[in-house]
């Protein structure tokens, strides 16, 4: 496990090391490295800061693809699971047996989606292409999206024009957008076509895949 010090270092570099940036954003985030070996929490509240401040000025573009958010079932247990479903079960994992033992576990998971707004807050909205991973299985879904839980995955399926009816836009991802999830493993071009959005309404689903 990366202890804070790291992390602090790392997430500094990430926004200093990306282009994509505004110059003020990348000096900002430079500034911080004096206070990374004695104050690394706080550093990673600057950061945040510097995120939310520089967020609105990226570009955003319309999407020409249907899109998908591929998560681990712990994953949706944690952030999209209804909250009297997820008292249910003690851990993610217990919640990924139960549904291996159903049939019918796409119509479960569809019965037990959170039902507030957002489904996906802008800070999580890491989305793919739904072509890059069609016909994958779990342990190739993994490789292509360098996602560190096991499957099987919960694919959440955004049609383009879903996407389009309820505003959602997507642009490329930036060094900052790693610092929420601490995503310290991203460097940009990893994931072909990958993106990210504002915040992304339950309206936008159109369906939800199983991967194991």
């Amino acid at each position: 496990m990366v202890n804070a010090v790291a992390m602090a270092r790392q997430l500094i570099q990430i926004v200093v090391n990306d282009p994509g940036l505004a110059r003020y954003v990348r000096r900002e985030a430079a500034s911080l490295e004096s206070l990374a070996s004695s104050k690394p929490d706080l550093v990673v509240e600057e950061l945040e800061m510097l995120r939310r401040r520089a967020v609105p000025d990226l570009p955003l573009q319309a999407p020409a693809a249907d899109y998908a958010r591929c998560v681990s079932v712990p994953v949706f247990w944690r952030h999209h699971l209804n909250p009297a479903r997820r008292r249910t079960f003690r851990s993610g994992n217990l919640y990924r047996r139960y549904l291996e033992s159903l049939d019918n576990r796409v119509d479960v998971i569809s019965n037990d989606l959170r039902n507030d707004e957002p489904l996906v807050p802008a800070a999580h909205s890491w989305l793919v292409p739904i072509s890059r991973i069609s016909r994958l299985d779990g342990a190739r879904t993994k490789r292509r999206l360098r996602i560190d839980d096991e499957p099987p995955y919960i694919v959440m399926v955004f049609p383009a024009e879903r996407m389009d009816a309820t505003g959602v836009e997507i642009r490329k991802p930036r060094g900052i957008d790693v610092i929420p999830s601490r995503l310290l493993q991203w460097s940009p071009g990893d994931v072909p076509d990958e993106r990210i959005d504002q915040d992304i309404p339950t309206a936008a689903l159109g369906s939800l895949e199983w991967r194991p």
